[in-house]
């Protein structure tokens, strides 16, 4: 059979004011992890093929071009709710051009809404959860005649039966061995598109754990189960991942430090292979400590990625960090003290905040030593505390993902949690923030020294520095 996966267009997705618009465009192209996951263990017998439509820019109509060009016996398709539009216009017509090709969704929105997105009429079958190792049997299920005893058995999953009912299959109740995943399969991407305005050298990503069992008010991640990978798992897909000739990695978890002694093991197994490569991980602020520092530097580990969101510790309460100002601070100075860089996340806009914090929030982060910073705009995510607190007190008075959800509209707006007017201040806020920490004269010089044997990085570096400064001309 011939199987095609792919993501979904930005075209008419649901709009947030989380992240400025100058920061989205052309700074990091990521490839399609879970595609490649859910590829990797599909029968060989079967062609296989990844289009990521975001990093080659394309619309709705190009997308639905492209499938019906192909006329795959599976359309595969990863969706978040953002993109369900999109999702909704292309499955639509894909099922009048190409009625016989079956339609499987999978993806962080079909966690949350699996049979919502079955009652849009458009798609097949939703299969919610890790589908590395579901989606190989859907797919020799379908070939086999989808007969309806063997789909009952494949877990987790939403199909309908021969009546139109829709049936959805019990979770998988083993518990989940993440060493017994394949690899994401990296062949079926052109390895070149991805980078970062960051990295010198060509990059990629991976996993090494899922879940994070923080509930902190404003996050959308669904999984709080932490699982995790061995040492000796993390590493054997390091050494896969320098056999395609990349030189940079990026570990996508959201907590990859939560395990101390697992850190430990993977930078030790790292040194015992003597493999040489850059990497840098997604993590929390604390635990760190000198060992785990001068592990992860030796081991080749150059850069952290940490949510620090706030410096005011009534707001770190509000929004159940679960970590402290002294934390924060530590952290920092370890970084500082092993020459280690740092991206640092900031959010604004919390209730919390006095207008004093907000004023010096830059010249603080600037104080802390991050390497690099972001200031994101606090945003109601569908099903997070946040978003619900806003329901609950009525600021929302129904329940507006919901209504996206069942009736998916173009470039749907959330109505704003709080007055215009604080709005277009925190907007400003934000802008005042990234000029203010990227045009410093020691940042620029110091960027222009990395981006010096990369034409990449100086065209994407360059272009952030030309916006940044034309706002600050009209400000």
């Amino acid at each position: 059979m011939k199987i095609l996966l792919c993501n979904l267009p930005t075209e008419s997705e649901a709009r947030d004011y989380t992240t400025r618009e100058y920061l989205l465009v052309d700074y990091t192209k990521y490839p399609p992890l879970g595609l490649l996951a859910i590829a990797a263990d599909v029968n060989p017998k079967h062609s296989v093929k990844v289009l990521d439509v975001i990093v080659k820019n394309m619309s709705i109509e190009s997308t639905i071009q492209y499938i019906e060009n192909y006329r795959p016996d599976v359309l595969g398709l990863s969706v978040v709710t953002r993109r369900l539009y999109p999702m909704h216009v292309i499955t639509s017509r894909i099922k009048e051009s190409l009625p016989n090709t079956k339609i499987v969704a999978g993806g962080p929105h079909i966690n949350y809404w699996p049979d919502e997105t079955m009652q849009l009429g458009t798609i097949d079958y939703s299969l919610p959860g890790c589908g590395e190792k579901t989606f190989p049997l859907l797919i020799d299920t379908i070939e086999n005649g989808e007969g309806e005893e063997l789909l009952k058995g494949i877990p987790n999953l939403l199909y309908r039966s021969s009546d139109g009912q829709i049936h959805s299959n019990s979770p998988d109740q083993t518990p989940t061995i993440l060493d017994s995943m394949p690899f994401p399969n990296r062949r079926l991407v052109n390895l070149n598109d991805y980078y970062t305005a960051v990295d010198k050298a060509q990059m990629t990503t991976m996993y090494s754990s899922r879940g994070c069992p923080f509930h902190c008010i404003y996050c959308d991640v669904q999984e709080k189960r932490f699982c995790y990978r061995s040492a000796e798992s993390v590493v054997d897909e390091f050494e896969e991942i320098t056999k395609l000739g990349i030189k940079e990695i990026h570990i996508f978890d959201d907590t990859f430090n939560i395990r101390r002694q697992r850190v430990i093991d993977i930078c030790n197994e790292v040194l015992r292979r003597g493999l040489k490569i850059r990497w840098s991980a997604r993590s929390r602020v604390f635990p760190f400590d000198n060992e785990m520092m001068h592990l992860l530097k030796k081991a080749g580990c150059n850069r952290l990625h940490v949510g620090v969101e706030s410096l005011d510790p009534e707001t770190l309460k509000y929004m159940n960090k679960k970590q402290t100002l002294e934390q924060i601070q530590d952290f920092f100075k370890l970084c500082r003290d092993f020459d280690m860089e740092t991206l640092a996340y900031f959010i604004i806009g919390f209730p919390t905040e006095t207008s004093e914090y907000r004023e010096k929030l830059l010249k603080r982060v600037i104080e802390l030593g991050a390497t690099y910073a972001f200031c994101n705009i606090l945003f109601p995510l569908p099903k997070t505390k946040y978003y619900k607190s806003l329901l609950d007190s009525g600021v929302f008075k129904k329940d507006h993902w919901a209504d996206f959800v069942r009736k998916p509209i173009p470039d749907f707006e959330l109505p704003l949690p709080r007055s215009l007017q604080e709005q277009k201040a925190l907007e400003a806020l934000a802008d005042d923030f990234h000029r203010g920490f990227c045009l410093r004269p020691g940042f620029f010089y110091r960027e222009a020294r990395k981006a010096i044997l990369s034409p990449r990085m100086i065209r994407t570096k360059a272009k952030l520095g030309v916006q940044l400064l034309s706002m600050s001309g009209h400000k």
